[in-house]
Order: structure tokens, then C-alpha cells, then sequence
């Protein structure tokens, strides 16, 4: 991914849904929302991307899990990029996640 800002916009196949901030600097990606932090690292093509509660009356994405790692594949579309994968472990939680470019670093 290039290196930015980015507004991003998660489903997953649960039924519920999100969106967030996240910051893009030589292949780490880290950001956040009202109750999650993102963290992670790019590797040819896919990205694993840690999630952790911080707001423990914040609901997650994926019902009754709290903390998990993603791994996505990344693919370029439009203005950002398009993010699908799962939960590490559990196949069956998958989540598609837009990225959308809002702005360079300093």
C-alpha cells in the first residue's frame, strides 16, 4: 500500500459493520476507531492486522470476539484499496474492508 492516510469503511459476513482511520508508513499499518486499535504489517500482497478492545462497551465486527488478527489480501481499486480476508483460526469470519486514500504523510 502506498503510504497515507486512509478512511477505512470493514463488513463482515456477521452482519455488522464499521468504519475507522488508518495510517499507512513503509508496510506497517496502524489506526483505530471509537473502541478498536488496528495494528500491522504488509508482506507481499497480504496484510495481518492485529485488532484490540479498548472500549470494552464497544461492539465488535465480529459478535463476541474481542480481540483477533486478520489476514487480508490487498488489491488497488479506484482512489484506495479493497481488503478481503478472515479471522486467523476461524475461516468462517470473513470481512471485506475499503480503503480509501484521504491524504499524504509528513
Amino acid at each position: 500500500m502506498k503510504d497515507g492516510i486512509y478512511f477505512v469503511v470493514f463488513r463482515s459476513n456477521q452482519r455488522d459493520f464499521g468504519n475507522g482511520t488508518v495510517v499507512v508508513k513503509d508496510n506497517a499499518v496502524n489506526g483505530g476507531d471509537f473502541g478498536f486499535t488496528y495494528r500491522g504489517k504488509i508482506e507481499g500482497g497480504m496484510l495481518t492486522l492485529r485488532v484490540n478492545q479498548h472500549d470494552p462497551s464497544a461492539s465488535s465486527v465480529f459478535p463476541g470476539v474481542k480481540n483477533f488478527e486478520l489476514s487480508l489480501s490487498l488489491q488497488e481499486s479506484g482512489r484506495g484499496y479493497q481488503l478481503n480476508g478472515s479471522v486467523v483460526g476461524m475461516p468462517q469470519m470473513k470481512i471485506s474492508i475499503d480503503a480509501k486514500f484521504i491524504g499524504e504523510l509528513i
